[in-house]
């Protein structure tokens, strides 16, 4: 994508695109974080029920400041902070404001810090982070490149993201930030 293309779909983002893209590790479905309708349009494609909850990508930390708990400790935030070897989706405690469409049933909130080019680029036009979840109906197998997006799901989204890699089309490893346990190993 050129620097035109890009700040064309940030201004669509902010205005309530749905988009499919390549993470640091799968290929996505995202939208703006607070903006409702659209993340209500991802979980509609999905088929996937609200109390799920999603993943928010940054590529920092202060993107996410208004959806976590600011008591957590500095350690905690340098945890945050670490990219791995392997992508990792940390459960935060949520702040009392963040919304239930991102967060599910749970008290915490699923987020993750990555150095992906486009994420990077994106992030930083509309200075907040990305829902993430992965590009497919609930149960089947992500979308892993443009063209399968745009044969699956062409008419359902407003934007496919072209001319960045994914990571490894495996899913992030979860970990719990307070108890630093595993909930997903990939």
């Amino acid at each position: 994508m050129s620097p035109w293309q890009i700040n064309r779909l940030g201004k669509a983002v902010l205005q309530g695109a749905v988009f499919a893209y390549p993470t640091d590790t799968i290929w996505g479905f995202g939208c703006h974080p607070l903006d409702p309708v659209a993340t209500l349009r991802i979980l509609d494609i999905k088929q996937r029920p609200v109390n799920k909850g999603l993943i928010l990508l940054t590529p920092e930390l202060q993107y996410i400041e208004p959806y976590i708990d600011q008591d957590i400790t500095e350690e905690s935030r340098l945890s945050l902070q670490h990219i791995d070897d392997y992508p990792t989706t940390w459960l935060v405690d949520a702040a009392p404001g963040c919304p239930c469409w991102l967060r599910g049933e749970f008290t915490t909130i699923a987020i993750r810090l990555t150095d992906h080019p486009f994420v990077q680029q994106l992030c930083r036009l509309i200075r907040a982070p990305l829902v993430s979840t992965s590009a497919n109906r609930s149960g089947r197998s992500p979308v892993r490149n443009p063209i399968q997006a745009r044969q699956q799901f062409g008419q359902e989204l407003d934007f496919i993201v072209q001319g960045f890699k994914t990571g490894s089309n495996k899913a992030s490893n979860i970990k719990s930030l307070t108890t630093n346990k595993i909930i997903r190993a990939s």
